[in-house]
């Protein structure tokens, strides 16, 4: 697990809180040059800075600030770690998820994967014929139907409860 020596309970669950509510767990996909990468992935979104920066001292990243074209709506914050750097956020926070520690096992597990399927002898339990990126793209497939971001239906909120 992560070296959590020095942050208190009290932050890393509120922390917890944060990603739970207005944050994320996820995976990414990219491709380039023809060959498929997938990593974890884990943020935080909203209109107040604060937590973005307390995310950023403790994990490191950047706080990347959106400014909408109507002057009416707030600036979003946003503050995200990916692949191995969001490892040690998963690791820390994973006690005090409410709602996403499903989503966290499934990115470590993920990112295990990840950094397995570039050893020498990558999985060498599985046998020569295991396709590791078979498997990523399963397990993306899976987060994104727990996030439900690509099949969400517009319905009020009553139906879904």
């Amino acid at each position: 697990m992560a070296e959590t020596t020095g942050i208190a309970p009290t932050t890393l669950a509120y922390l917890a809180g944060m990603i739970d509510g207005d944050g994320f767990i996820t995976i990414t996909r990219s491709v380039r040059a023809g060959k498929e990468y997938f990593g974890a992935q884990v943020g935080i979104a909203g209109t107040r800075r604060e937590p973005h920066d307390l995310a950023a001292s403790l994990w490191g990243g950047s706080v990347y600030c959106h400014r909408p074209a109507n002057p009416q709506h707030r600036p979003q914050f946003q503050w995200q770690r990916m692949g191995k750097g969001a490892v040690p956020v998963l690791e820390a926070i994973f006690p005090y998820l409410l709602i996403k520690q499903e989503h966290a096992i499934l990115a470590l597990e993920l990112q295990d994967h990840a950094i397995e399927a570039t050893a020498a002898d990558a999985f060498p339990w599985f046998g020569p014929s295991f396709d590791p990126i078979t498997a990523m793209r399963r397990m993306r497939a899976q987060m994104v139907g727990m996030n439900q971001s690509r099949s969400r239906l517009r319905r009020p909120i009553e139906e879904l409860a």
